[in-house]
């Protein structure tokens, strides 16, 4: 038997502990898809079914006269990829179908997020970083922020998680990083081909093992020298005051200061804006991954329910599309300029 689109919306909002405020707002969605006259079963969806209903969302927005009608359009877009994704998830369907791409809007709350575009700048200004006062490691201070980038971009993880900035943070030592396959927690099932990463949420102390995927696996074994110690820290180069040395490479990078939209002034980036551009794409990828994958507390017994949530997060992070700058370290290329192909002064 084939599934309406509202059988999966009621289903999906039975499962969910959401707001009454946001259940409103998917059953305007799905108002406005009945209203449209679709009546394709989800099963049989496609993506010009959803491009054509998202520009109705639009056209009706713009009609309406409506202040951000991008941001309508994009609601409705997010809704639908909620519902199809949890109907994925219970079997309903094979596979959830291609999205077209989001529309412009303008960000009513100010964007705190970083764009790919700006990481990718990010990851190449490492290589301008100077070498700190009494710098002794083995490798150049940009590796190792190179490295932290792409931690911070698939985990999310608290800036203390990263460089112990305070003497009541656990940072990533050598020990927590696996390169075994099988999961030190005896209850996960999963298995990943490229290691696990252990850490500690600074807030709450709650313990994750999560996979390593390619990217991240590539750069933390370019951290790890022969003589390993299984108790020395896996990144260096914080320095007394991580957040200055993020703004200065943002400088370098050449990224303009975030805009505060409630009071118009610049404000610098801070990394924890890393962990919200974290929680931005993991929920673009697969919708709601990111309340497992930041670890936040919810309420929800589903959210609680480890055999429910953990898959999803593995299935997030080893799935997770990233920025192109990343990838360079697995072509060989991460040591010349992507334009001219000069070579980086302080490549190793």
């Amino acid at each position: 038997m084939l599934t309406t689109l509202r059988t999966a919306a009621e289903g999906y909002l039975r499962a969910k502990a959401l707001s009454r405020g946001t259940r409103n707002e998917y059953l305007t969605t799905l108002r406005k898809w009945e209203e449209w006259g679709a009546g394709t079963p989800i099963e049989q969806l496609q993506r010009r079914d959803i491009r054509e209903f998202l520009d109705r969302v639009h056209e009706q927005a713009v009609r309406d006269r409506g202040t951000n009608p991008g941001r309508t359009a994009n609601k409705a877009r997010e809704h639908l990829r909620a519902i199809l994704s949890w109907a994925w998830e219970q079997e309903l369907i094979e596979a959830p179908p291609r999205f077209p791409g989001p529309r412009d809007q303008r960000d009513v709350a100010g964007r705190h997020y970083l764009t790919k575009a700006e990481i990718n700048a990010l990851y190449f200004a490492t290589y301008k970083m100077g070498r700190p006062r009494g710098w002794d490691a083995a490798y150049p201070v940009g590796r190792y922020w190179r490295a932290a980038l792409v931690v911070f971009f698939n985990y999310g993880v608290d800036t203390g998680t990263v460089w112990r900035s305070t003497p009541a943070h656990e940072p990533i030592l050598r020990r927590h990083v696996i390169w075994d396959r099988r999961s030190p927690d005896r209850e996960a099932k999963e298995q990943s081909p490229w290691g696990w990463l252990f850490y500690r949420r600074v807030k709450t102390g709650k313990a994750f093992y999560r996979p390593m995927n390619r990217v991240v696996h590539a750069h933390l074994r370019g951290l790890m020298p022969d003589d390993s110690q299984p108790e020395a820290p896996v990144f260096l180069g914080g320095g007394a005051r991580p957040n200055a040395r993020f703004q200065a490479l943002c400088e370098h990078a050449g990224i303009k200061p975030r805009l505060d939209v409630e009071t118009g002034r610049e404000e610098p980036w801070e990394l924890k804006d890393l962990r919200k551009t974290c929680a931005t794409y993991h929920d673009e990828h697969v919708p709601e991954s990111s309340v497992e994958i930041l670890g936040h507390s919810v309420g929800g017994i589903t959210y609680r329910h480890y055999a429910h949530r953990a898959p999803l997060a593995f299935r997030a992070i080893m799935t997770l599309p990233q920025p192109s700058a990343f990838s360079t370290i697995l072509r060989g290329k991460d040591s010349e300029c992507t334009c001219c192909r000069r070579r980086f002064a302080d490549a190793a």
